[in-house]
């Protein structure tokens, strides 16, 4: 490696190094790039559309003489970069930056003006998406590193874009058509007794409701597929086309989920999660839950895209399972897309009350997140075996919101390829497969869906895959857990269903292992173990308690008929007040406003808890429409979330005023509707 540098990536300085032969040139065909270098006296090689933009190919000969040739026939081309020894990084002209909140507008505006930068996205909190234009003069990375030594400048990191691996593990040896992974009551060859996770018995309470909607992204799903049929059961589909332009992270959306040649991972994870009981084919964890099937580019998207692609899901589902993420590589998330995953797993999702991240652990038998690693890990991939040494840092796997799920086997060992470490939550039954030996230890395979005539099955058409495995198929399992848990308890966060099935794992796993691993899988005394996280998923335990809390809860219902004017005098409020005499803390609560005014834009309406805590729910909205009618939910309106878990009893306030003088009106009625808990 040559010219070494550096990036920024979630406020950690990343070393980097230009590939020595390796570029980028942003076109929209291949056909484009060689006559491009043809015209540039250049010979390229290996050539692989990146993204709809961004062509990465080899050089041959003069690396840096063949990069000038063709940028002085006006085309963009870039080194690609690699972050210690294997991770490759293909840069795009965007860069994420945020100044600091004392950082005065003009200064802001008059920054972007004399750097030739073009805001692509705004970020909100003065931070934005933005792109170097010819007059920036420099690339991306370069600019970024720049602007972060600015004592105004929070952060600054440029927009990558982070080819992802697919974690299954697909041994081409025997098949097996018991799906153990579901529930395993008696030992058998191979099988022991209590390795799967109990589905049966959970659902003698719920097979799942179709109000809970599990997606899952991944590479093309088969919705043809018997096991994917039923009323309801679709309850979506997105197909992520990217714009030509990788810098703006624009992304169009169609409903063509369809596989493509190639497409055979997402509809395994699919079946693993949501298959439906329909008494044929396989049946997944939650087989009364809907899906959102989304399918993207594994190898096209830049963080700014994953942003995009998350908040598009997080209003249409409760679980989200992603089986794929970085190889082992020192890989932080960018500070934004750390950020928006941080805050869609506290008040996105249907319910406003935390989308659930499934996220695979990764496979590789190395640590999740290690900064000080000085261990050389190797692994393998199609190009064959490679070796890691230095910092490790797996990405989204690595996010202290998510579920991380490592992998266990039909015997109840780690499985072999298992990666591991704190940031594991739970593991779930998988396959045995190790990857550097090319060898099968022992134990069986996840039976799954499949789709026939495109992918590995295309021989036998096969509708049911008996051999998918990898975190890919633990993760799944874990999802659907998720999602029998909110269908016993809809009212839980996010948090909360994370904080439960990590409290009802199983812990009674074995510590064989057989690959070596560089730390001890024993659980702690506080029941942590750096192989399993808080044990394996148990659906029936995890369940069980979840609908206890549910049963648990109390419903409250009160509300106020008033008639009361608002007053004249510009500012000056008025109040509805309702007195709750119960116990309990809140879990969930709605409040319900019936004004009569001729310009509800004047408007501003509080709501004020017995503590003092005040909550806006509408400011000076909807302009010259007369009348408000509306409910306000943990859904809409998130702020009411800071009211969760707080004692109930006590006066509740709603506090109107009417900002100008010239229309009138009156609170006809509110009404409070909330669950809670038992005082504790």
């Amino acid at each position: 490696m040559t010219d070494t540098t550096h990036c920024w990536q979630g406020g950690r300085r990343i070393t980097i190094h230009q590939d020595d032969c390796a570029i980028t040139l942003h076109t929209a065909s291949e056909a484009d790039a060689q006559n491009a270098a043809a015209r540039a006296g250049v010979h390229l090689h290996a050539l692989h559309q990146a993204t709809p933009s961004l062509m990465r190919a080899s050089v041959v000969g003069d690396r840096d003489g063949a990069m000038n040739r063709l940028r002085a026939q006006g085309r963009v081309v870039h080194h690609v970069y690699r972050n210690a020894q294997q991770g490759e990084l293909l840069i795009t002209e965007s860069f994420f930056i945020q100044f600091k909140a004392q950082t005065p507008e003009l200064r802001i505006r008059e920054f972007l003006r004399s750097e030739g930068l073009i805001v692509e996205r705004d970020l909100g909190a003065r931070a934005c998406l933005v792109r170097v234009t010819h007059a920036t003069g420099r690339n991306a990375v370069r600019t970024a590193n720049e602007a972060a030594e600015r004592s105004d400048v929070a952060y600054a990191e440029p927009n990558l874009v982070r080819p992802l691996t697919r974690f299954a593990t697909i041994p081409a040896d025997a098949s097996f058509a018991a799906q153990w992974h579901l529930h395993a009551p008696q030992p058998a060859p191979e099988l022991a007794a209590g390795a799967g996770i109990f589905a049966p018995e959970a659902w003698d309470i719920t097979r799942g409701r179709r109000d809970v909607v599990v997606a899952v992204a991944d590479d093309g799903f088969d919705l043809t597929h018997p096991d994917f049929q039923g009323e309801g059961k679709v309850a979506g589909q997105l197909n992520a086309l990217l714009r030509g332009n990788a810098n703006n992270a624009a992304i169009d959306w169609n409903s063509d989920t369809a596989p493509r040649p190639g497409d055979d991972h997402g509809t395994p994870c699919l079946g693993v999660s949501v298959a439906e009981g329909n008494g044929s084919g396989v049946v997944g964890v939650a087989p009364g839950c809907a899906l959102l099937a989304v399918r993207f580019p594994l190898q096209a998207m830049t963080d700014a895209h994953f942003i995009v692609m998350f908040e598009k899901i997080s209003p249409l589902a409760d679980v989200l399972s992603c089986s794929w993420g970085v190889g082992p590589a020192d890989a932080p998330l960018s500070t934004p897309l750390k950020t928006a995953i941080s805050e869609l797993a506290r008040s996105g999702g249907r319910r406003g009350k935390g989308l659930v991240f499934c996220v695979a652990a990764g496979n590789s038998n190395c640590p999740v997140q290690d900064l000080d690693n000085q261990l050389p890990y190797p692994f393998r991939t199609e190009s064959g075996l490679h070796s890691h040494q230095g910092p490790i840092d797996r990405w989204i796997a690595a996010h202290p919101e998510a579920i991380t799920v490592s992998a266990s086997t039909s015997r109840k060992t780690r499985s072999a390829f298992s990666s591991w470490g704190k940031q594991i939550s739970v593991c779930a039954p998988s396959d045995n497969w190790d990857d550097l030996g090319r060898a099968k230890p022992g134990g069986l395979d996840v039976v799954t869906t499949d789709h026939g005539g495109i992918g590995r099955d295309a021989a036998v058409r096969s509708h049911d895959s008996p051999a998918f495995g990898g975190t890919s198929s633990a993760t799944p399992i874990v999802a659907g857990v998720c999602a029998l848990v909110l269908s016993a308890n809809p009212s839980l966060s996010a948090a909360q269903v994370r904080q439960l099935i990590q409290k009802t794992a199983d812990k009674d796993l074995s510590l064989l292992t057989d690959t070596p691993v560089n730390a001890t899988g024993s659980f702690n005394e506080e029941g942590f173990s750096l192989w399993f996280g808080h044990g394996k998923v148990n659906a029936f335990k995890a369940v069980r308690a979840a609908a206890a809390a549910a049963q648990e809860e109390r419903s409250l219902d009160l509300s106020q008929n008033l008639a009361l004017e608002i007053p004249a005098q510009a500012g000056v409020p008025v109040f509805g007040r309702i007195d709750i005499q119960q116990d309990g803390h809140l879990t969930d609560l709605r409040v319900q406003v019936n004004i009569t005014h001729t310009y509800i834009g004047d408007l501003r309406i509080d709501l004020l808890a017995p503590n003092g805590t005040s909550v806006p729910l509408h400011s000076h909205t909807g302009g010259s429409a007369g009348n408000l009618n509306r409910t306000y939910s943990l859904h809409n309106t998130p702020a009411l979330r800071s009211l969760l878990a707080r004692p109930v009893r006590g006066t509740w306030q709603l506090r109107v005023s009417d900002s100008f003088r010239q229309d009138a009106g009156r609170i006809d009625r509110w009404r409070i509707v909330a669950r809670l808990t038992h005082a504790s």
